[in-house]
This record gives C-alpha cells, sequence and structure tokens, in this order.
C-alpha cells in the first residue's frame, strides 16, 4: 500500500519537456493518462519492493538479534537497523554500506525513543 502510494506521488505530473527553448505540443489526453498510469505503475512497483526489503530484513534481522541476545530492548533495532542499513547500501560499496549502517541504526534507535515500545 505504501509503495503504490510512493509511486502515485511521484508520477502525478509529467515533466515539461522543451526542445530548443520551445514547448513540446501537448499529446492528447488519452496517451498522456496511459503514459502516466504505466509510469505510476513502473514506480510503485519499486516502492513496494523497497519496503518489502527493508521490512523483511529489519524485521528478521531484529527477531535473530532478540532471539540470540535474549532479550527485548532497543538494542535489538539498533543492531536491526545498522543491518538493514548496510544491506540497503550493500551494491555501492563498504563506505557507503557503513554509512547506511550508521544512519539507519540511529533513525531506528530515535524512533524506538520515540515510540516507546520497549520497558
Amino acid at each position: 500500500v505504501m509503495g503504490v502510494f510512493m509511486g502515485a506521488l511521484t508520477d502525478m505530473t509529467p515533466p515539461v519537456t522543451i526542445i530548443d527553448g520551445k514547448e513540446v505540443p501537448q499529446a492528447p489526453l488519452k496517451e498522456q493518462m496511459r503514459t502516466t498510469l504505466r509510469a505510476t505503475a513502473e514506480k510503485s512497483l519499486y516502492w513496494c519492493r523497497q519496503f518489502a526489503f527493508i521490512t523483511g530484513v529489519f524485521g528478521g534481522s531484529e527477531c535473530l538479534v532478540e532471539k540470540y541476545r535474549g532479550k527485548h530492548d532497543v538494542w535489538n533495532a539498533v543492531v536491526s537497523g545498522c543491518v538493514t542499513g548496510a544491506a540497503m547500501q550493500a551494491k555501492q560499496g563498504p563506505q557507503a554500506s557503513a554509512i547506511g549502517c550508521g544512519g539507519f541504526a540511529a533513525f531506528s534507535l530515535v524512533i524506538d525513543s520515540i515510540m516507546g515500545t520497549h520497558s
């Protein structure tokens, strides 16, 4: 659901094409609608995959960390955030993975502290 929302949000208005300082004439409305819906569907699928990946990695790693540590506290989410951030940036290299790890871990710590899900 979130992926569909993000896809629709990012492709609501098609870009205005300008060539040599002149705006290209508008296509018929039916063609514009078809193109916009196709682009929205592609973006929605992209965002759905991203959210599914994040949810799967975060949830799975948090479950494994909690099982290994035997505790239910905020540090499970921090470690899981680190794993998720590193996994998201794995294709970009070790420096990007380290930054992703730190960023997602910090984000997880802040969200867990605000939400107060652990006693």
